[in-house]
C-alpha cells in the first residue's frame, strides 16, 4: 500500500485523528485495486509500490509537504510517531529535524529522480484516500457492536456531523479524487512526452494517454466533439466505449482498411498511397482525408454519447435514441462522402465495402445504360421498319412494277 502512516493521512486531511491508521488499511487497499491500479497499469503499480518502500526507508516519511532526509531513517521513523513532547525535545536538542521540500527537484538534498517519484506517489495517495472517503463515508460514521447493533460514532470534544456536513464531505472528497486523478494523468503524460521515466511501464495501462488505435487518441481530441470538461478521467472511462463503437459501428460500414488509414492520418498525418492509375494532387488527398476524419469523429462521438447517457429512466431512452439517430445520420454522410471521393482517398479505399458497392453500382449503371441504348436502338429499328412498310404499301397495286409485284 502507498499509505502506511498517520502523518500521510493527516497531510491530506488535517482534521483526521486516527490513532491507528491500520484500521483504514482495508478500505485503502480496496481503492488501490479499484481506482489506482487501473490508472497506472499493473507494471507501473508494482514499480511505484517498490519505490515507496525504498523512499520510506531513505526519507522516513513521505507526505504532501515533507520528507526527512536525515540519514537516520530508523530513529526518525520512531520519532515521527512518538509523543509530541518527546519529539519537541528532540528537535530542540538538534537530534531530529523536519525538512520541508518544494516540488522543485534538487532542493533540500533530495535527488531529482527521487523528487519526481515522491510527487507521483503523492498524487497516488490523494486518489486512493479521497476515493476511500467518498465511498466509505457511511461506513466510517457507523459502528457495529456485538449485541448493540448499529451505532453512530462520535468522540469526546467533537460534535457529530449532521447529514448535510456528511454529504458535503463526500462531495468534496469525490471532487478532490477527480482532480488528483486528472493531475496524475497529466503528470504521467508530461513525463511520456519528456523524460519518459515510466512510459514503458505505463504503456500497458488502459489509461495510457496515447491510444494510437483510436480516432480519439487523447482526452483533448475527444473534448472537441464530446463534452467531458477536458477531464482525463472521463476520457479513460470512455475508452472502452469508444473502441467498441469504432469497431462495431464504423468498421463494418467503411472497412478496416480505410478505418486504419483514417486513424493513421488523424494521429500521425500519414496519407495512404494513391490508387493505381489515379493522378490526384497531395493537397486534394489531404483535404479529403481531413474531411473524412472529421465526419467519422462526429459519428463516433454520437455513438459513444448514446452509450454513456445517464439520466432518469423516463428521459434516458429518448436521449439514447436521439444520439443513435444522429450517429447514424453522421455515418451515412461519411459513407456518402467516401463514395464521392474514392479517387482522393487512394489505395486505402480500394476493396472496402463502399468501394465495392460503388463499383458495383457503377457497373450496374453501365449495364443499365447499355441496355437502355440497346432498347432504344431496337425501338428505332422497329420504327424504321414500320415506316418502310407503310411507305411500300402506300402505292396502288396497278402502279407497281413487275419487280415490285
Amino acid at each position: 500500500m502507498l499509505i502506511t502512516t498517520q502523518n500521510e493521512i493527516i497531510s491530506m486531511m488535517p482534521t483526521a485523528r486516527w490513532d491507528k491508521p491500520q484500521e483504514l488499511f482495508g478500505y485503502i487497499e480496496e481503492e488501490e485495486a479499484v481506482a489506482l491500479e487501473p490508472l497506472l497499469g499493473s507494471a507501473l503499480y508494482r514499480h511505484v509500490l517498490a519505490e515507496y518502500d525504498r523512499l520510506r526507508a531513505a526519507y522516513t516519511d513521505i507526505t504532501a509537504t515533507t520528507v526527512r532526509p536525515t540519514g537516520k531513517a530508523k530513529e526518525d521513523a520512531r520519532l515521527a510517531h512518538a509523543d509530541v513532547t518527546e519529539r519537541l525535545e528532540q528537535i530542540q536538542q538538534g537530534k531530529y529535524r523536519e525538512t520541508f521540500v518544494t516540488p522543485t527537484p534538487g532542493e533540500k538534498s533530495v535527488p531529482e529522480e527521487d523528487m519526481a517519484m515522491i510527487k507521483l506517489i503523492r498524487y497516488c495517495q490523494q486518489i486512493e484516500f479521497y476515493q476511500m472517503l467518498a465511498h466509505k463515508a457511511g461506513l466510517l460514521g457507523v459502528s457495529f457492536n456485538g449485541g448493540g447493533g448499529f451505532n453512530s460514532v462520535s468522540a469526546e470534544g467533537y460534535d457529530p456531523a449532521d447529514d448535510k456536513q456528511r454529504e458535503e464531505m463526500r462531495k468534496d472528497a469525490w471532487m478532490s479524487a477527480g482532480r488528483s486523478t486528472d493531475s496524475l494523468l497529466l503528470y504521467l503524460e508530461a513525463d511520456a512526452k519528456g523524460a519518459q521515466r515510466w512510459t514503458k511501464l505505463w504503456r500497458e495501462a488502459d489509461a495510457f494517454y496515447l491510444h494510437k488505435d483510436l480516432l480519439f487518441q487523447t482526452a483533448k481530441t475527444l473534448n472537441e466533439f464530446l463534452d467531458i470538461k477536458g477531464e482525463r478521467k472521463a476520457y479513460v472511462a470512455l475508452v472502452r466505449d469508444i473502441r467498441f463503437c469504432q469497431n462495431a459501428k464504423l468498421e463494418p460500414n467503411i472497412g478496416l482498411k480505410l478505418l486504419k488509414a483514417a486513424i493513421a492520418y488523424a494521429n500521425e498525418g500519414t496519407l495512404p498511397e494513391p490508387a493505381e492509375g489515379e493522378d490526384v494532387s497531395e493537397d486534394d488527398r489531404k483535404e479529403a482525408m481531413g474531411t473524412l476524419v472529421e465526419k467519422l469523429r462526429i459519428a463516433l462521438a454520437f455513438y459513444t454519447e448514446a452509450r454513456r447517457v445517464s439520466l432518469e429512466p423516463a428521459r434516458e431512452k429518448l436521449a439514447r435514441r436521439d444520439s443513435t439517430v444522429d450517429a447514424d445520420q453522421a455515418l451515412a454522410q461519411a459513407c456518402r462522402f467516401i463514395g464521392e471521393h474514392l479517387r482522393e482517398l487512394g489505395e486505402a479505399a480500394v476493396g472496402t465495402p463502399i468501394y465495392t458497392h460503388t463499383q458495383a453500382r457503377k457497373e450496374q449503371e453501365e449495364r443499365d445504360r447499355t441496355d437502355a441504348e440497346a432498347a432504344q436502338e431496337r425501338r428505332r429499328r422497329a420504327a424504321c421498319e414500320q415506316q418502310r412498310k407503310h411507305l411500300f404499301t402506300a402505292f396502288p397495286a396497278s402502279a407497281r412494277s413487275v419487280e415490285t409485284k
